[in-house]
């Protein structure tokens, strides 16, 4: 699936002697999704999933059975499963690859083996801890009545974990559709249409070759060109 070198970038096993990387990721299984495919992440065995490769989506079906994205995961990520009484009564969570991806499926015994490692248990808690945080900003940004104001906070939270600062500002290249932004703020793609319009009018934004530029702010200089600053 993938080599012990491609665990170590990782952060969940960053600073882990090669003899206790290999010893946590022996014989862990995988699953391969191809790009549009979903993972019954709730019907899965395994406890929790590593994206080894590729990148993913977490929907959920929102009120008229709006389909709302909740979260993109990426080489890293932890994809956890639903809890039992959430998978049954609430809405349904779907995850599905954007691109192709492989996960590592995670089950109750090597968890509790990664639980007993120390520097295991506190790189995992951080790295879900990134991800709680994540989705608390998503919460924040949907209570927000515009879609114009929507949409420029959640590109400002994608920027800040997927941006590429430059000199104009910072630069996305996740290459989004019109209808993905939508689901992202809750919104019909016609208007997200319209308030992209509006953002690139009013010099919020720009538009270059299918990559968002946001101006929000730029960096000092001597800023790390490869990490974004706040945004």
């Amino acid at each position: 699936m993938t080599g012990p070198e491609q665990w170590r970038t990782m952060e969940v096993f960053a600073g882990l002697a090669d003899e206790a990387l290999a010893e946590s990721v022996l014989d862990l299984p995988s699953a391969e999704v191809g790009a549009g495919q979903e993972y019954a992440v709730a019907a899965g065995g395994a406890a929790c999933c590593l994206v080894a490769r590729g990148r993913l989506a977490l929907t959920v079906f929102a009120e008229e059975n709006r389909e709302r994205t909740i979260g993109i995961l990426e080489q890293g990520d932890v994809l956890v499963r639903p809890l039992a009484g959430w998978a049954a009564t609430g809405p349904r969570v779907r995850c599905f690859a954007i691109d192709d991806a492989v996960l590592g499926l995670v089950d109750d015994a090597r968890i509790e083996r990664w639980m007993e490692h120390p520097a295991l248990a506190r790189s995992l808690f951080a790295v879900m801890a990134q991800q709680i945080a994540e989705r608390e900003l998503a919460v924040a940004i949907a209570l927000e009545p515009r879609v114009e104001r929507r949409l420029l906070l959640k590109l400002r939270q994608l920027a800040g974990r997927w941006g590429r600062v430059t000199p104009d500002g910072v630069r996305l290249d996740l290459r989004l559709t019109h209808q993905e932004l939508a689901n992202m703020v809750g919104s019909a793609r016609e208007s997200v249409t319209i308030a992209l319009g509006r953002l690139a009018e009013s010099g919020e934004i720009e538009v270059r070759n299918r990559s968002l530029l946001i101006r929000h702010e730029v960096p000092a200089p001597g800023a790390d060109e490869g990490r974004t600053t706040p945004v």
